[in-house]
């Protein structure tokens, strides 16, 4: 059972709905999306995104990857570094 709970997971209001403009972002695999969705709530404690947001590519083509979001530009780093499910390239 996960005791970390912040005031934002008690309001039910740490996952967004939309994705605002001021969130620090970056593409996840669809594939692991439950299993990303998952560990920022056991491990982060910050308001996030998680959804496909539609975008237009470099070369005007509709594209709709999956995105993650956060408020904390220091929680994207973390995620970055430390969540198992990110691609590493």
């Amino acid at each position: 059972m996960n005791y970390n709970l912040s005031i934002l997971d008690i309001l039910d209001c740490r996952k967004t709905n939309s994705l605002p403009f001021h969130f620090s972002t970056t593409e996840i695999s669809e594939q692991e999306k439950h299993e990303t969705r998952l560990w920022i709530q056991n491990k982060l404690r910050g308001r996030y995104f998680l959804d496909k947001c539609p975008a237009i590519s470099s070369s005007n083509k509709l594209e709709i990857p999956t995105i993650v979001g956060f408020e904390e530009e220091k929680e994207l780093t973390y995620f970055m570094l430390a969540c198992p499910y990110t691609r590493r390239k």
